[in-house]
């Protein structure tokens, strides 16, 4: 997520949060003739300051998520600086990165209809890897994962310098009847 969305979503959290907590006290600590007295149904009935109370918790809640999202949510990108110096960068594509994976596990093993998310981690140069598949001949499945885990460990760090923060494999038997993707 960019940096000014990240800004944003804080501030807007923080705006939430504050309106709420300060519309609650205003609510509970002050008279509220003189102020609603447009709307008496808000200050004089219980429903209405029942409904007043969600209405603000429920602004407060959604302020607390915003601002979970801005601070905690990892910075994602298209795009990884792999290699930085003084005046030149080099950059991969995510698409290039998951090209490359599923070209790696074509080649080594038989796996059909790979399918691979990628997320790169921009501020940590680490991916987030989950991959699905068919496998065309069944055998021992845990020597099986670790090996394919271990490929793509190596491919991603050794060719793209990349490190892989989380792994997910999942990987199903190919039945009859099942489409396959030719690469």
């Amino acid at each position: 997520m960019p940096i000014w969305k990240k800004t944003f979503l804080a501030l807007v959290g923080l705006l939430q949060i504050l309106i709420g907590i300060l519309v609650i006290l205003h609510t509970y600590y002050f008279d509220l003739s003189e102020i609603y007295a447009l709307n008496q149904w808000l200050s004089d009935t219980e429903s209405g300051q029942l409904a007043l109370l969600t209405s603000q918790v429920f602004i407060i809640l959604v302020g607390l998520v915003f601002l979970g999202i801005a601070l905690f949510s990892h910075r994602t990108s298209n795009q990884l600086v792999i290699f930085k110096d003084h005046t030149n960068q080099l950059m991969i594509d995510r698409s290039a990165v998951e090209r490359n994976l599923r070209l790696a596990l074509s080649k080594e093993y038989e796996i059909a209809n790979i399918d691979i998310k990628l997320k790169l981690l921009r501020n940590k140069r680490q991916a987030k890897v989950k991959i699905t598949g068919n496998l065309i001949n069944e055998s021992d499945l845990d020597d099986l994962e670790k090996n394919i885990s271990k490929t793509i460990q190596d491919n991603l760090e050794q060719v793209l310098n990349i490190g892989v923060k989380h792994l997910t494999l999942k990987l199903s038997p190919y039945s009859d009847g099942d489409k396959v993707t030719v690469i």
